[in-house]
């Protein structure tokens, strides 16, 4: 995470966090992710995740496109399975959380 943008999310009040299909693919958001969480932890920031095409089961227990990123991240970070199993673990407590489900909203 970028030193400014660290800042901004450290600086925040709140954080809402848009999972789409495709977002476990980014290791740039779940960077931000551990950020935001870590600011939740020590800093007390709310976090409000919306689920846009994804149920948080998916994003929980990590299944379809996101068992398939993670296998793509477990290649490509087979030397730091730390940072991995961190990405993981962060998806399933922010899952967790109340949130706004838009399947549920969109007819």
């Amino acid at each position: 995470v970028s030193p400014s943008l660290s800042k901004v999310i450290q600086d925040s009040s709140l954080s809402i966090i848009v999972f789409s299909q495709n977002y476990a693919s980014s290791s740039c958001c779940l960077n931000e992710l551990l950020e935001i969480l870590e600011c939740m932890k020590t800093r007390g920031q709310i976090v409000f995740p919306v689920f846009y095409h994804v149920t948080p089961s998916d994003i929980r227990k990590q299944t379809g496109r996101y068992k398939k990123a993670f296998a793509e991240h477990e290649k490509r970070f087979n030397k730091m399975k730390d940072k991995v199993q961190n990405w993981m673990a962060a998806l399933t407590k922010v899952a967790n959380l109340s949130g706004w489900d838009i399947n549920q909203h969109v007819g």
